[in-house]
C-alpha cells in the first residue's frame, strides 16, 4: 500500500507542475468532465476553484486535477470519478456525505469523531484508502469490505 501512497503523492505532484509537461495543460473548470463539476459544487460548495489541469499523458488517461482555495485537490478520471481527494494541507475535512454508506457506517462505529482528510482510489482495482485526521490508515475492497 506504500506504493499506492506514493503513486498518488507522485499524481498530486505532477498536476500541480505548472505546465512543466506538454502533456500537463491548464483548463478552464468548465472543462472538467461533468460529473467531476458536480462533484467539486455539491461537496466543497464554499470554495473556489483556483486551478484545473488536465494530464494528458498515457498512464494518466485524461485525469483532471482540481485546486480549491482552501488547499483541497480533488483528482478526476476521463469520465469524472474521483481518484484522489486530498483535504490534508486544507482546512476542510472530506464530507461524510461523500462516502459510501458502508465505509461511513464502519467509520461511524470505530472512528465516531475522527475526520477523513483523505481519500484515494486505486486505477486498477478500485480499492479505496482513506487517512483519518489522527492518521489512521484504512483500506477498502472495492466491494467497501475493510481489508485487515
Amino acid at each position: 500500500m506504500k506504493k499506492f501512497f506514493l503513486l498518488l503523492a507522485a499524481i498530486i505532484m505532477t498536476a500541480s507542475v505548472v505546465l512543466a509537461d506538454d502533456n500537463i495543460v491548464e483548463i478552464p473548470f468548465k472543462k472538467v468532465p461533468d460529473l467531476g463539476q458536480r462533484t467539486v459544487t455539491s461537496y466543497f460548495p464554499n470554495n473556489t476553484v483556483v486551478k484545473c489541469v488536465k494530464d494528458k499523458s498515457k498512464d494518466m488517461k485524461n485525469h483532471t486535477c482540481v485546486l480549491l482555495d482552501n488547499g483541497a485537490t480533488l483528482e478526476f478520471d476521463k469520465d469524472g470519478h474521483w481518484m484522489i481527494v486530498d483535504c490534508r494541507d486544507s482546512d476542510n475535512t472530506i464530507p461524510m456525505r461523500m462516502i459510501n454508506g458502508k465505509i461511513q457506517m464502519f467509520l461511524s462505529k470505530n472512528y465516531p469523531d475522527i475526520d477523513v482528510v483523505f481519500m484515494g482510489r486505486e486505477i486498477k482495482n478500485g480499492d479505496i484508502t482513506l487517512l483519518l485526521k489522527d492518521g489512521t490508515e484504512l483500506h477498502f475492497t472495492n466491494e467497501n469490505e475493510i481489508i485487515r
